[in-house]
């Protein structure tokens, strides 16, 4: 259950890569936008109580994105706890569908479990989250705050209604 609980979590912190993301004024395009996140970013994460998590925690990290694969892939690389827990996550813009993807894996063995999906919307300055993991379901926002700063909100429900995970990320640009 734990491992479920931090895969599931860790994979909506590549929205860390959305949840280390910046907005940019200028930024038109989600490409553009993308390109904003470039860079190292210091992460909190809060954990609040709920099925899969049975005390509140707070982990604090550092997180770096950079282009690869022909700019076609962002990859963030977090860690946490001074490099005791690790996670890379990969971002793309699907044009075609106009949806961000996120993909997520861990030092612990974690591994997408479903794919989370991101709807920008410019005028909101914000990123709606959607995701389905083995039958239950995610709904969230990245909210860009300003240039070096970006708040995630994210709550994973079971079919039943349970509570899976609820958790919160802030990151701020560290460079």
């Amino acid at each position: 259950m734990l491992k479920l609980c931090r895969s599931l979590c860790l994979m909506v912190l590549i929205f860390s890569a959305c949840n280390g993301g910046t907005y940019s004024p200028a930024a038109e395009s989600p490409e553009e936008l993308m390109s904003n996140w470039v860079g190292t970013w210091n992460i909190e994460l809060s954990l609040k109580k709920s099925a899969l998590v049975p005390e509140a925690v707070t982990l604090k990290g550092k997180e770096t994105n950079k282009w690869i694969l022909n700019k076609n892939f962002l990859q963030s690389a977090q860690n946490f706890d001074d490099g005791a827990y690790k996670k890379m996550g990969l971002m793309r813009y699907e044009p075609n569908e106009g949806v961000f993807l996120f993909w997520d894996f861990d030092s612990k063995g974690g591994f997408p479990m479903g794919v989370t999906y991101g709807q920008w919307d410019q005028s909101k300055k914000e990123i709606a989250l959607t995701g389905e993991y083995l039958g239950a379901k995610g709904e969230g926002v990245v909210r860009l705050i300003d240039h070096d700063t970006v708040e995630v909100v994210f709550k994973v429900e079971a079919e039943n209604g349970t509570v899976l995970l609820d958790f919160e990320v802030s990151t701020t640009r560290s460079n």
